[in-house]
């Protein structure tokens, strides 16, 4: 279950950036709501980077080795 912390740890930074990043694009104003689109644009690419990560981990079992 080690092998399973980064992904986790990136699906919740992503998901979390796209929250804050929802938040600054309805309560911000002005700049504020570009930078709220930056953030969710950010928190889009955390959830790619999660998604290849796990597809590595996807053919092994949950002892750590490959499965054939």
């Amino acid at each position: 279950m080690t092998y399973l912390r980064g992904p986790l740890y990136l699906d919740i930074t992503a998901k979390g950036l796209c929250i804050l990043g929802a938040a600054l694009m309805i309560f911000g104003r002005g700049g504020w709501f570009y930078v709220g689109v930056a953030t969710v644009v950010l928190g889009v690419l955390f959830i790619g980077a999660s998604l290849l990560a796990t597809r590595k981990l996807r053919n092994r079992r949950w002892d750590g080795t490959r499965r054939t």
